[in-house]
């Protein structure tokens, strides 16, 4: 369990962490130095513009990677309780265990960042390679190992650290008598009893609700309001990450009832409520990614929605239809280009949704092989399972729409609401077709390896593991 192999997705996680925070990191020098061959003589506001951008999606990615290392390590972690309770009962304590395991991330962030920082570096030389050979570049030398490329890694190995940390606090409730129990997920009632959990939720939701009532207030005043609606954004979706566990079981509880007539849908939305601390870990990834690509989409696409508004207000007759194309043409590429660095984050969160599900899938293999010998067919076991991580992923998909366009909206209000126009959300079409698309192409992808390698074992050998 404190070996690395056991968390070999925590170290895909970091490395695909600082291979971002690397590009982040090497690209303002590039674009700095490539002015800079151009006879741009002013670079430092531009290097600080490019950093800053730079630091905030890094930033966005550190949290989403700390998040998913943290639901990994839980779920292997409630993978192995019985194992933890045995090595209880012969007199480890909970303390040297739990900080076997830290010692474990700490390691497991250092890989991953290294891995992460070699593979970045050899990305950023490559496209420089080729877009200095298609001449987009400038024929000049170019910076590829600054000494700030040690910041991503150092970064991603504290987030990394501090992730396990937090995932591992399990360990500490784990009581030697728990060797000889059944089950190796906390039931319903005692997710929901954690005190402090629900405490900790509650306020961070209130103090950031509060934040973004400011910046809404403010919003008609100067756009300077966007400060605090942001930090608010940023709070109260902690208190969302935090809360998983309240949040999340309403939810699956609601998309589980479609279909439940079909006794193998009715079986998969049970099991979902049944085990709902690793239901959550599963769901709360991929809500915190379909989150920041509708957040961004809702905000640029309300940027746009008033700015034209704007224009057509301002039109004394010179404005051509070409005009008005070429802008939408902008704010479409705009728009990509910020969906590709924020999907880069969503991509990380998606390697934890994989991971939490096939983990899901392998732990259980005692049941499925109990299910087996009730009468279930093989077929029937695979549509269960499948049809679990399809709701898991719906209720994702729709708690992250929910929470993404409300956000954008807060987001586009507080930053143009001074202009004087009505902003209302605008949801691209297409971003939700991607986003829903992608993430049924996911709950089914990541299920396939974990249930045929399940289906191979025997029912009755499956019933033996203990």
């Amino acid at each position: 369990m404190t070996g690395i192999r056991a968390f070999a997705p925590t170290v895909l996680v970091a490395a695909l962490g600082s291979t971002f925070g690397s590009a982040l990191v090497i690209a303002p020098g590039i674009v700095a130095e490539a002015l800079g061959a151009t006879g741009y003589a002013d670079l430092q506001p531009v290097r600080a513009i490019l950093s800053v951008i730079g630091w905030l999606f890094l930033g966005i990615a550190l949290y989403v990677g700390a998040i998913v290392t943290a639901n990994t390590c839980a779920t292997v972690i409630a993978g192995q309780t019985r194992i933890i309770a045995l090595q209880r009962l012969v007199g480890a304590t909970g303390a040297t265990l739990r900080g076997r395991i830290t010692r474990t991330g700490l390691v497991v962030g250092v890989v991953g960042g290294l891995i992460g920082a070699v593979v970045g570096t050899g990305l950023s030389a490559l496209f420089v390679v080729v877009l200095r050979g298609n001449g987009f570049l400038p024929d000049t030398a170019y910076t590829l190992v600054p000494w700030q490329l040690v910041l991503p890694v150092v970064a991603v190995v504290l987030a990394t650290w501090g992730a396990f940390a937090a995932g591992s606090r399990r360990v500490l409730t784990v009581t030697p008598l728990e060797a000889l129990s059944s089950t190796v997920e906390p039931s319903h009632d005692d997710v929901r009893s954690g005190t402090a959990r629900k405490v900790w939720a509650i306020v961070l939701m209130a103090v950031g609700g509060a934040l973004l009532l400011v910046g809404l207030l403010l919003s008609t005043a100067s756009p300077m309001a966007v400060l605090p609606a942001a930090l608010g954004g940023f709070v109260s979706f902690a208190g969302v990450a935090v809360g998983a566990t309240i949040v999340m079981p309403p939810v699956l509880q609601l998309i589980g009832r479609i279909g439940s007539r079909d006794p193998v849908v009715l079986l998969a939305g049970r099991n979902a409520m049944r085990a709902p601390g690793r239901s959550s870990r599963a769901t709360i990834g991929l809500v915190i990614g379909v989150t920041l690509l509708v957040t961004f989409a809702v905000a640029l696409g309300i940027m746009q929605h008033v700015l034209e508004a704007q224009l057509h207000a301002m039109d004394d007759g010179t404005m051509t239809a070409e005009m008005i194309q070429g802008q939408r043409d902008f704010f479409v590429q705009l728009n990509a280009v910020v969906s590709v660095i924020v999907g880069f984050s969503a991509v990380i969160a998606a390697v934890g949704v994989v991971n939490a599900l096939a983990l899901g899938v392998l732990q259980r293999r005692r049941e499925l092989g109990l299910l087996r010998v009730l009468g279930l067919t093989g077929a029937q076991v695979r549509r269960m399972i499948v049809t679990e991580a399809v709701q898991m992923v719906v209720a994702a998909v729709v708690t992250g729409l929910v929470l993404g366009t409300f956000y954008g909206w807060v987001g586009g209000q507080t930053l143009l609401g001074s202009l004087g126009f009505a902003t209302t959300p605008v949801l691209p079409p297409l971003t939700v077709a991607i986003v829903v698309v992608g993430a049924l192409v996911l709950a089914v992808a990541s299920t396939i390896a974990p249930v045929r390698r399940a289906m191979r074992v025997p029912p009755t050998e499956a019933l033996a593991v203990d």
